[in-house]
């Protein structure tokens, strides 16, 4: 594969990971989720905890209290994200995707 197509599919993987993350402010999507070219065969896509420490709660189970304990509407958004891209990913670059718990 070539760099230039390789670097493109990450920043599609890194789009898609900002268009399902959770948009109140948009700090999270918007600030938070990036990509840093490691090397030609290594790109790394990640929220930073230092820009949006609160990423966390915004994926975890929890019930809220001061909202009638509602459920968070959020819950497992990161998981099913990473799965969708996964399989776009695999999908377009014609690869094969195999998932072990």
């Amino acid at each position: 594969m070539r760099r230039e197509d390789f670097i493109a599919a990450c920043e599609l993987a890194t789009e898609m990971l900002r268009d399902l993350a959770p948009y109140d402010t948009g700090n999270l999507a918007l600030n938070a989720i990036q990509m840093v070219v490691v090397s030609s065969r290594e790109v790394w896509v990640y929220v930073s905890e230092s820009i949006a420490p609160y990423m966390v709660y915004t994926n975890e189970p929890w019930i809220a209290e001061r909202w009638n304990r509602k459920k968070n509407p959020n819950e497992g958004w990161f998981e099913a994200a990473v799965e969708l891209i996964s399989e776009e990913l695999a999908d377009l670059l014609e690869g094969e995707l195999n998932v072990e718990n």
